[in-house]
């Protein structure tokens, strides 16, 4: 069988085809003066700024533009092809030109033109969509709020009572808020807004959204309203609980006198104590501030004196003072002479007089060795540490010591006056 050719030609006697490629070509040549002839057929220009320009005196009485901000418009412009054809988003601006009317805060509606920017302007402005703008004026405000606790728990919510679930702690403790100064006026308190389901046993932590709210307690969403950050990092503290007794401790007590638990009264004898488990596992009491062995006699035995807790520890029973009361009854007290001075840490280069000669002082301690003292048993030191560099008189404090007694202690503070000077170089 013999296969005939296929010929172009043959087609264009087919009535069909010749009726079918005559609208293809019709329609063809419709799109191409479509895109060719800008002055039947506009050009779009997309993503053009909107600029809203307040008048100088407008702007130096404080007034911003709020919105539009950052808004585009499309314009359509007919003309010469070979310019449209050129014309980018970038050689056109849309304004509002009675914007520059505006003397006071409020909400505006103006017409909107548009101003040819480049050197390229043989053509025309059909529309520009929109062709409003509505415009939010006002003054420039901000303030700094605090952030506050309004963490919730569930109305059926039970805490376990071996553990303390301490106050939230916020990343940051301020915020700011900024924008329009009829906006941010609303703003009476900003929050942080949760509710915890579940039984604490552990500390917690999450990152929430800042709550705006007004006087009434109103909820303020507004996206003119600017806050320094909207997000805060919130950590729930949960500690273990423990009670632990309370200890003395004193400092410059003689190494032989010994105290025996009936002889030391605190009060209260014990605190509760909430922290972290790794911090309490290592505690089986809490030492109070060292007593000063100096300012302790059978006349002043009693002291109030800090309780002090590890940083990540809390006093859950919030006693910050603890009574001291020392039963000294068995002790004696002598007045006693000291002359024997010296000084210590000088700086080289110098020497140093002492112009007090002796000193009263009142001595401490069990009858039986406070009897057997004599003036050579005092000594008397002056430290002149961090006075290296003083040259002249002065008075300084005394340090004075028992010899020959474990057991007995100077009471009281003293001074003396020493002369300092610098040694002449040969």
């Amino acid at each position: 069988m013999k296969i005939k050719k296929f010929s172009i030609g043959r087609l264009f006697y087919n009535d069909k085809f010749v009726m079918f490629f005559s609208v293809l070509m019709a329609i063809g040549l419709w799109i191409f003066m479509a895109l060719t002839d800008t002055e039947e057929f506009p050009r779009q220009i997309t993503d053009v700024p909107i600029i809203i320009r307040l008048s100088d005196a407008a702007q130096e009485d404080g007034l911003k533009v709020f919105s539009p901000v950052n808004q585009t418009a499309t314009v359509s412009i007919k003309g010469n092809s070979l310019v449209v054809k050129q014309i980018q988003a970038s050689d056109l601006e849309v304004v509002a030109q009675l914007a520059s009317t505006i003397t006071s805060p409020g909400n505006y509606t103006f017409d909107l033109s548009v101003n040819k920017k480049g050197t390229l302007s043989d053509f025309d402005v059909v529309s520009i969509s929109p062709s409003q703008a509505n415009i939010s004026v006002d003054r420039y405000a901000e303030k700094t709020l605090p952030i506050e606790n309004e963490i919730k728990y569930k109305p059926d919510y039970k805490s376990d009572p071996s553990y303390f679930v301490s106050t939230p702690t916020f990343s940051v403790d301020t915020v700011t808020v900024s924008g329009p100064e009829k906006e941010v006026s609303r703003v009476s308190k900003v929050s942080v807004q949760y509710q915890i389901n579940d039984t604490l046993r552990e500390s917690k932590s999450f990152t929430t959204d800042l709550v705006l709210t007004d006087a009434s307690g109103n909820k303020i969403v507004s996206n003119k309203i600017k806050l320094s950050q909207d997000k805060v990092d919130v950590t729930i503290p949960v500690l273990s609980r423990v009670v632990l007794p309370l200890s003395a401790s004193f400092t410059n007590k003689p190494a032989g006198l010994s105290l025996s638990a009936d002889q030391i009264t605190i009060s209260p004898q014990s605190i509760e104590v909430a922290g972290p488990k790794d911090v309490l596992a290592n505690l089986t009491e809490i030492t109070l501030a060292p007593i000063d062995f100096s300012g302790v006699s059978p006349t002043t035995s009693t002291f109030d004196v800090n309780v002090s807790l590890p940083a990540s520890c809390k006093n859950l029973s919030n006693i910050p003072v603890a009574k001291v009361s020392l039963n000294l009854g068995f002790m004696a007290t002598r007045k006693m002479v000291v002359s024997n001075f010296a000084i210590k840490n000088l700086a080289a280069g110098k020497t140093a007089s002492v112009y007090t000669k002796n000193l009263t002082v009142t001595v401490v301690g069990p009858e039986s060795e406070i009897t057997k003292l004599t003036e050579n048993s005092l000594s008397a030191q002056i430290d002149m540490s961090g006075k290296e560099n003083f040259t002249g008189h002065t008075e300084m404090p005394v340090s004075i010591s028992v010899g020959n007694s474990s057991s007995c202690w100077v009471y009281g503070s003293y001074m003396a006056n020493i002369s300092v000077r610098a040694v002449a170089v040969s």
